[in-house]
């Protein structure tokens, strides 16, 4: 999915929305798309995760999306290499009771925001198509950033 196609769900959903001064409607040229990653990372963070731009907003993000791509991967790997990838890409220990307590948070949070769902454990969530939207926006934008 593109920026834009997200975009517009988004202000579709809410017309209120901030991100409407950003969007042109049927707009897909590269700029126009370049131009979407901060107003649509704006979005997430205050509109849906509702966090300020204090701290490390950043390193925030970065640990979602670290954290959204294991979770839409791992149906193709093993539980050893999902914990693996836990301990290598966020630095969490699930053995570490402390860890794994902050880590549950964490994917309890994204969950009930609905970027991921469950079934009956947390621990086998997968990505919902918000939570696939907002992979794609976080991508760009860590992209963008490597770029620039």
């Amino acid at each position: 999915m593109l920026l834009s196609e997200i975009a517009e769900k988004i202000i579709e959903k809410d017309p209120e929305d901030f991100l409407r001064y950003a969007v042109e409607v049927g707009n897909r040229e590269k700029s126009y798309e370049d131009s979407l990653i901060n107003p649509l990372i704006d979005h997430y963070l205050y509109n849906e995760l509702n966090l300020c731009s204090c701290g490390s907003p950043d390193t925030t993000l970065e640990v979602i999306r670290r954290y959204l791509h294991i979770r839409k991967e791992w149906k193709d790997l093993s539980y050893d290499e999902v914990q693996e990838r836990y301990k290598t890409e966020l630095h969490i220990d699930t053995e570490d009771y402390e860890q794994y307590g902050v880590f549950q948070f964490m994917a309890y949070e994204i969950d009930s925001l609905g970027f991921t769902d469950h079934g009956s454990s947390i621990g086998y969530c997968w990505l919902t198509e918000r939570g696939e939207m907002f992979l794609t926006v976080l991508d760009a934008w860590s992209q963008h950033n490597k770029e620039n």
